[in-house]
């Protein structure tokens, strides 16, 4: 666990996916997914991560409309089997950062299991419980970036939630403080055990 002089080096690391659905029991996978570093209050989009994944299921039409990911921009996209590991890769050393965490990592529990991978198990900080301690009771994304003045928009693109989760991330922290920080750090054990 990361002790509480270690968060000046910490990079953390903000997440989010798009899916097909919102239930990985019935069938629903991921088709895109964004990393983004976030280092001494800076985030590195130079550094990002994002991927489409063809998620080897039709995407339903209604969910196309709202993140505009077709089954025909997937066609040609990596399989999760070849981007899990980079995935993986890519998150280690760094502690991950979710809007409504428990969503991401359990369709990325479902994924690990389908191909084969050991599940992640990271060490995570969710910007909805750091919300819930800012405002009283948990908010969404989209709450967050009008009450932050923001002027990125919630358009449930990989990249583009996941850059508005880190200023959220960035915003939220200022007023929680860094030496509080430790007290929202969750060890994900997966859904799957």
């Amino acid at each position: 666990m990361i002790s509480m002089t270690d968060w000046d080096d910490t990079v953390f690391c903000a997440v989010d996916t798009e899916t097909t659905g919102t239930d990985p029991e019935k069938g629903d996978r991921i088709v895109e997914i964004a990393m983004i570093p976030i280092y001494k209050g800076k985030i590195i989009v130079e550094k990002a991560f994002v991927s489409l994944v063809n998620p080897m299921v039709r995407i339903p039409a209604l969910v196309e409309r709202i993140h505009r990911i077709s089954n025909t921009s997937v066609m040609e996209a990596p399989s999760m089997e070849e981007v899990f590991p980079k995935i993986r890769e890519y998150l280690s050393g760094m502690v991950p950062v979710f809007h409504n965490g428990k969503f991401d990592l359990t369709f990325l529990d479902f994924a690990a299991k389908e191909v084969g991978e050991f599940p992640l198990s990271p060490f995570y900080i969710d910007t909805h419980e750091l919300s819930a301690e800012v405002f009283r009771r948990p908010k969404s994304l989209e709450w967050l970036a009008k009450r932050f003045s923001l002027t990125d928009r919630i358009n449930h693109r990989a990249l583009d939630d996941a850059i508005v989760t880190a200023k959220v991330f960035i915003k939220l922290v200022k007023m929680i403080g860094y030496e509080n920080l430790g007290k929202f750090l969750r060890k994900w054990n997966g859904v799957l055990v």
